[in-house]
Order: C-alpha cells, then sequence, then structure tokens
C-alpha cells in the first residue's frame, strides 16, 4: 500500500517544503541558549508564573472552554476599545491565518499575495487551503512599496499579507504605504502586527474604519505567553463573523482565556518588560555592528536580523552556534536575505554568551 496515492495532490509540494520544526535539547538532554524562535525570555519568569496560577485557580479543567475564546474575546475588546464582533481570539495566529485561508483562499484558483521576505507560514497555509501563493518584493533596503505591491494584483488576488513589523527583516513598513494598499487595493489585507508592540506606531485604531483591513496580534511575544498559544485579530464585524462562522468551538482553552485577561489587566507591568526588551535590542545591535564584516539591520522587533560576509556562510555560522548551545535561525535562503541569520533578543547574559561565541566564530572562519 503507497499512502502517498492517498494524498490530495495539491498538497504534495508541502511535503518537501514542510517547516523544519527545531529541537532545543541535545541527545543528553541539555537545553540550549534559544535565540531562534522569538519568544521574551525579559518577561520576569515569577510575575509570569504567578499569574498562571491565579488563571489555573479560576477554571475547572473538568469543563470545556468558553465557546470560541468569548472569555478572552471580552478583555481584548475592552482593552482595545472595540466591540467583541469586531474581536476574534485564536489558538495562536496561526489559527487565524488558518481560517482566513480557509474562508477565502479554498477556491480552486484563489491567490495569495505576499510581501516577501516575511514569516513562511502565510504561503504555508495558502497552499493548505488549496489556494495560490504569489510574492511581491520589499526594496533591497525591506521597505515596503505600495505602487510594486498594488501592480501584482490579478483577477484571482483575493488577499494580501502584510507583516510590519517583518518577520524577519524586523523593518516595520511606512503607514501612509500599508494605508495605500488598503485603501486601493480593493483586497483583504491581513496585517500581521505580531511585533508591534516593540514598534514606534499601530495600526489597529484603523482596522474597525476599512472593511477590507484584518489586522492580527499575539500574546506570545511582548506578553510572553507563547506556551499558551493566544493569538487574536480586530476587523470588520463581518469579516469577523465569517472567520467565527469557520472556528471550531473549543479551539482556545481555558487558562489561555483566563491568562489573557490577567496580563491586560497587568499591561503596564508588562510595558515595563517591552522597554527592557528594547533596550536589550539597542545593545545587541551596537555589539553586532563591532563585529568585524557583519551587518546589523535597524530592528523595531524583538529580534535583530544581521548579513554575514562571504567568508562567513550564514549556515555553517548557525550549524557551529547550535554545536556551542546557541539556537538562532538561518535566513539566507529567503529572497533578499542572501547569508542573513536572524537572532531574538534575549537576557544580557545570553546576548553576552551569543555575541562572545559569535566572534570566535568568525575568526575560525577569517
Amino acid at each position: 500500500m503507497d499512502i502517498d496515492e492517498f494524498v490530495v495532490e495539491r498538497l504534495r509540494p508541502l511535503l518537501g517544503e514542510r517547516k523544519r520544526t527545531e529541537t532545543y535539547f541535545d541527545l543528553a538532554g541539555e537545553r540550549k541558549v534559544r535565540m531562534g524562535l522569538n519568544e521574551n525570555l525579559l518577561v520576569n519568569r515569577f510575575f509570569s508564573d504567578t499569574l498562571l496560577f491565579e488563571a489555573v485557580k479560576r477554571l475547572d479543567v473538568r469543563e470545556y472552554p468558553p465557546p470560541k475564546g468569548w472569555t478572552a474575546v471580552r478583555a481584548i475588546a475592552e482593552e482595545m476599545g472595540v466591540w467583541e464582533d469586531e474581536v476574534l481570539v485564536g489558538n495562536g495566529s496561526d489559527e487565524i491565518l488558518d481560517l482566513v485561508a480557509k474562508v477565502f483562499l479554498s477556491s480552486d484558483g484563489c491567490e495569495a499575495l505576499i510581501v516577501d521576505p516575511t514569516f513562511e507560514m502565510y504561503r504555508f497555509y495558502a497552499l493548505l487551503a488549496g489556494g495560490r501563493a504569489r510574492q511581491v518584493l520589499t526594496s533591497r533596503d525591506f521597505r515596503l512599496n505600495a505602487d510594486s505591491v498594488l501592480s501584482e494584483i490579478g483577477e484571482d488576488t483575493k488577499v494580501i499579507f502584510i507583516c510590519s513589523p517583518n518577520n524577519p527583516t524586523g523593518r516595520q513598513f511606512d503607514r501612509d504605504e500599508v494605508l495605500r494598499v488598503v485603501e486601493e487595493s480593493g483586497r483583504i489585507v491581513v496585517l500581521d502586527e505580531a511585533y508591534v508592540d516593540f514598534a514606534p506606531y499601530s495600526l489597529s485604531g484603523e482596522c474597525t474604519k476599512y472593511e477590507n483591513l484584518l489586522v492580527l496580534r499575539t500574546f506570545s511575544k511582548a506578553f510572553g505567553i507563547a506556551a499558551l498559544r493566544a493569538g487574536y485579530c480586530l476587523g470588520n464585524s463581518r469579516i469577523i463573523e465569517w472567520l467565527r462562522a469557520a472556528q471550531s468551538p473549543f479551539s482556545v482553552n481555558s487558562a489561555a482565556q483566563q491568562m489573557v485577561r490577567l496580563v491586560l489587566e497587568n499591561r503596564k507591568v508588562y510595558d515595563s518588560f517591552v522597554k527592557q526588551v528594547i533596550e536589550e535590542r539597542n545593545y545587541l545591535t551596537a555589539e553586532l555592528e563591532m563585529v568585524p564584516g557583519v551587518e546589523a539591520y535597524e530592528s523595531d522587533a524583538n529580534f535583530i536580523l544581521f548579513r554575514l560576509p562571504d567568508s562567513a556562510p550564514s549556515k555553517e555560522v548557525v550549524r557551529r552556534l547550535s554545536e556551542s548551545g546557541l539556537e538562532v535561525r538561518d535566513r539566507g535562503s529567503l529572497p533578499l536575505l542572501e547569508n542573513c541569520v536572524r537572532v531574538t533578543v534575549s537576557t544580557r547574559e545570553n546576548n553576552l554568551k551569543f555575541i562572545e561565541r559569535l566572534k570566535e566564530v568568525m575568526g575560525e572562519l577569517a
């Protein structure tokens, strides 16, 4: 029996392009320094655990969670000053991306336009739903050009994915350029603001003014609860209604919903953690710029993209760092990012370890 014969034809390319699942433990069980997934380790662990214990006390694990994440929906609506029917909560932002693809891209010929280089999961979910994905590149300095995006829109284009601040470049796109795409495209624009808490501005306040704008946010970055998987989007009530109709009733667990309420009630505390991230980002950027041959790019996120000289292939540098117990991401295979690496801003101790070892690796390859 050949299992491959039963696989839907349109999904077969996904096997070869599947997203690699990083493992941060070696065979001996020794934990590595995680600087590859953009987790926020500057959120105080004791404070986070205290809120988690309180969240657990509020729930009965014998009961199903509030359907459609309603506990979290209400808390977010109150925090953001919008109506509850303009908020959708998901099992991480990934669930919302999946829903967008299922609702708007699952018919034959439907196309997603993706501003690249960017987060690979936009393309993944578009293909998984049965749609097509086409890229439009940023400029060489990673800026968004609205004219370039608008000129690539075709008859079959249904959704445009824009990540700002962009992963993995770290750049937040110009506000006016993003709004031009929203206003002139006539398509659904998914604006992923996963890293916006570390950036100068947000367009979340604009999302209910436009029928076609959907703004994605997450609790994994600034709030540091990645393990609980909680993301949300804001948008026109009609878009939200369709996404909610396609959502399974119990995808967002009770602990995540209660934790969302608690972190929003303690927003000022988390603002202080965000300030720490920005301070460490500035420090790490300055340290990278002093490494001979390294070009560090300005970032509006909680990570930094940097380019290595030809003498130090990104794949080899990442491999040697991993062998030393430091996990970062090789981004050199993405368009415009030849020989680039992305590193998460971490604690001062981890940042020092990373810089010290990077200098050693660069010396070894010189």
